[in-house]
């Protein structure tokens, strides 16, 4: 649990609990069909002796039609996982990649190769790390810091994608069990025509995603292997390149399966937008962070620099530098006068003229002497847009276009 291995242990924790739902729902789905069966059979017996006519061909009919989702029903489950396997199978083929179906159901695998692609790119940046080297290839050291973050993300989106979309399968088809006995009654069939159209178009947006995972498993595999020693900025470049592509394509994919199923393309300028704007919120939500603590750390070293620059406090007990009160003896109170009309320039002259002071109390309400809580305010505004930027780019790429609907009536 410590590991990328933490998403596919997820993903067997639903799968054992989806799974057993349909064990759990069989009764209460084969009353369900039972009842429907014997409502639609009486009614159509009704019709058919009142309109004295051959029944036969409509008897056969019906018994057909019946047989079939009964069997749908009695074996849903294996069937739904006939087509999940199917659609998976059918992309990795398409992608011409050597990724196993087995590999492509288990997300944890893709972000443990996400994690393999950066090594090369984490090791060449620790390399030029170092006290003296630290401070000479900074620019070089960031650089191969963010190509590894980009990597990274992409890959941990599209381990995500997958887990949600293979998650969004097995819920329909269990939720899609409960309604598919509503096709064995004419009136009420729109709701299985919905089931299966669901159950079709989360397999072509499976099979989309495997083309995706098959063809950037493949290429990001041509990087680790082809990286050798200190990667120049070209490399680093044409990787960080590619994982905006692969980040785009996941975020993305599902609109083209949707597209597909709607018979209506779905990409175009605004996909490069959107991924634009998610690369661009977590760049500012980075760059929020990296302030706060910055700042952290210099309102801490001001604070104990003003701790040591004021010194120890007076011993308790010790005498304060008072002047004598107004019992004493004439001279004494006499220069505790002159002390205080000598200190009144003093004062004047700290004030300074009225055009000077005006002048300096802007600048030091803007830039570095702006207070702490200002300060902090603005930094969590970055973070806060930034988290919003990022947001709104991974969820432009939820799609809610209509989905197939195959028609389930019957032409009599």
């Amino acid at each position: 649990m410590s590991d990328t291995g933490v998403i596919d242990r997820m993903l067997d924790v639903f799968t054992q609990h989806i799974d057993s739902g349909f064990g759990l729902l069989g009764g209460e789905v084969g009353y369900l069909s039972t009842t429907l069966v014997a409502i639609d059979m009486t009614l159509a017996a009704l019709f058919w002796a009142w309109a004295q006519e051959d029944v036969t061909a409509r008897l056969v009919k019906k018994t057909l039609y019946v047989g079939f989702f009964a069997f749908l029903i009695g074996n849903f489950h294996s069937l739904s996982l006939v087509v999940l396997k199917s659609f998976s199978g059918l992309g990795l083929k398409a992608s011409g990649a050597g990724v196993s179906g087995d590999e492509f159901l288990r997300p944890g695998k893709l972000a443990a190769l996400g994690i393999s692609s950066c090594k090369p790119i984490l090791m060449a940046a620790s390399e030029l790390g170092g006290f003296p080297g630290f401070f000479e290839n900074i620019v070089q050291i960031v650089i191969l810091l963010v190509v590894a973050l980009l990597v990274i993300v992409a890959f941990f989106v599209i381990a995500v994608q997958i887990f949600v979309v293979l998650i969004e399968f097995k819920l329909t088809t269990l939720a899609g069990f409960v309604l598919v006995p509503f096709a064995l009654f004419g009136r009420t069939a729109f709701l299985a025509e919905r089931v299966l159209g669901n159950v079709i178009a989360s397999g072509v947006k499976v099979m989309v995603l495997a083309v995706i995972v098959g063809i950037g498993s493949t290429l990001f595999s041509e990087f680790t292997s082809a990286a050798s020693g200190q990667p120049t900025l070209e490399e680093v470049l044409a990787m960080a390149l590619a994982a905006l592509t692969l980040l785009g394509l996941s975020i993305f994919g599902p609109s083209i399966a949707s597209g597909l199923v709607s018979g209506a393309p779905q990409l175009g300028a605004g996909a490069a937008i959107g991924t634009g704007l998610t690369v661009a919120g977590m760049a500012m939500v980075g760059a929020g962070a990296a302030q706060m603590v910055a700042g952290g750390g210099a309102s801490l070293a001001s604070a104990s620099g003003a701790a040591e620059a004021a010194g120890p406090g007076p011993a308790p007990g010790a005498a304060t530098p008072q002047g004598p009160t107004g019992g004493g003896p004439g001279p004494t109170s006499g220069g505790g006068a002159a002390g205080a009309a000598g200190g009144q320039p003093k004062a004047r002259s700290s004030t300074g003229s009225d055009g000077s002071g005006s002048g300096s109390a802007p600048a030091r309400a803007d830039g570095a002497d702006a207070p702490d809580w200002a300060r902090d305010l603005k930094h969590q505004q970055a973070l806060a847009h930034g988290a919003s930027l990022a947001a709104h780019g991974l969820a432009s790429g939820d799609d809610h276009s209509g989905g197939a609907s195959p028609s389930l009536s019957e032409q009599s």
